[in-house]
């Protein structure tokens, strides 16, 4: 439970940056994977800034469905010994599943409110919405690998 409140002071953290941190960061790693490609071929300094400028957006918004989907393994985690007991009883977890990801809906709601102050970024819908998935997603797959643990 305490790195489930650690790594959420860290996804806060990255969105307390203002705009020019935030997308500074962001250009920094996609120009790495533009050199990256570019690496096998001889190539323009200007095709490694273009490249990066289309790989920034996608990198962002792959950054909040993994750290969000990070966040809702941790939620899953903490709870997987509550879990396992509820399904000795004849549950089917489904319950603590949809609370986790209730949960990391509320905690990416408040952090895209919290980005709404800070200069420079805005709050999105649709960010949150990402987040949300991320988190279903990684936790639909732990709920998976679990049980098939389970069922060996």
């Amino acid at each position: 439970m305490l790195a489930l409140f650690f790594y959420f002071l860290v996804i806060n953290r990255f969105s307390a940056q203002d705009a020019d941190a935030s997308g500074s960061l962001s250009f920094e790693i996609a120009e790495g994977i533009a050199k990256f490609f570019y690496s096998f071929s001889d190539h323009d300094p200007s095709d490694v800034l273009t490249l990066a400028g289309y790989f920034e957006h996608p990198l962002r918004k792959l950054a909040h469905l993994c750290e969000y989907g990070v966040l809702g393994s941790l939620f899953t985690g903490s709870f997987l010994p509550v879990i396992s007991e509820f399904r000795k009883n004849g549950g089917r977890g489904r319950t603590l599943y949809v609370s986790c990801n209730v949960l990391v809906f509320i905690l990416a709601a408040f952090d895209e409110l919290h980005q709404y102050f800070v200069p420079g970024r805005y709050a999105s819908v649709w960010d949150v919405l990402l987040d949300t998935f991320g988190s279903a997603l990684f936790c639909f797959v732990i709920f998976l690998i679990k049980d098939r643990k389970k069922n060996r």
